[in-house]
């Protein structure tokens, strides 16, 4: 299973560090390119961007720089994974690589054709897990939300196609996104033990950026957007439960 790191060329230290980590567990992987939010002129897929859901639904303000670079990002290794027509790994450059990490590789690559979509980093406090297969070395279990995170998952063909499909017009987060199964059922699943950890010795460089701060008239119309989100969400989910 081909392995992508997704980095900015501007950071040659973030690449660094990764490569140093993945050569020293002998881990074969691709750089891949990120999509800087900040270069001029803007990249193509921002005019995507659904910017009055996003005002008036979601968050009640403008995305920044680096969170467009992040979501771009993504959407565009979906497309590599739909093209190459098999599953790809995705590592986020600041990463901390757990040994394992190679060890699972072959068990992962034969699980994201079974399950879709796993996740390969910790899951979330807010997050529900219900566990669909126990082994002696592992489990993987159905996530209530996957939001919080895309440091590094595993993805398929026809999982990547369903998030394609719907985010042409994206109005949120990448890792809100994914997690929002109800706009594009396609669920998510977790794996255990994680190949990845969040080192806190890097801020990121895609998604830092300032955002505009909300509105108040505009709270109203996203408290009912987000109580109609939680009843899609609870219909979906009981329909994987």
């Amino acid at each position: 299973m081909k392995v992508f790191v997704i980095s900015l060329k501007r950071s040659p230290e973030r690449r660094e560090y990764i490569k140093k980590q993945l050569d020293d567990l002998g881990v074969e992987f691709e750089f891949f390119d990120a999509v800087d939010g900040r270069a001029e002129p803007p990249h193509p897929l921002f005019e995507n961007y659904h910017y009055k859901k996003r005002l008036w639904l979601t968050s009640g303000r403008m995305p920044s720089k680096g969170e467009l670079g992040c979501y771009g990002s993504h959407y565009l290794l979906w497309q590599r994974c739909v093209e190459l027509d098999e599953p790809i790994l995705i590592i986020e450059d600041d990463s901390e690589v757990q040994p394992r990490f190679k060890d699972l590789l072959p068990l992962i690559s034969e699980k994201v054709l079974e399950y879709g979509f796993l996740r390969l980093e910790p899951e979330t406090h807010k997050c529900t897990l219900y566990e669909k297969e126990k082994a002696e070395n592992y489990s993987i279990s159905f996530m209530s939300n996957n939001f919080g995170g895309t440091r590094s998952y595993a993805i398929e063909p026809m999982a990547a196609k369903k998030l394609l499909v719907q985010s042409e017009r994206w109005c949120m987060p990448v890792d809100n996104y994914i997690g929002s199964i109800y706009l594009h059922d396609m669920p998510s699943y977790i794996l255990s033990p994680f190949i990845v950890e969040n080192p806190e010795e890097f801020g990121t460089t895609i998604q830092l950026g300032e955002e505009s701060k909300a509105e108040w008239y505009r709270k109203p119309l996203r408290e009912l957007y987000s109580i109609y989100r939680k009843v899609k969400m609870n219909q979906f989910n009981r329909k994987y439960l």
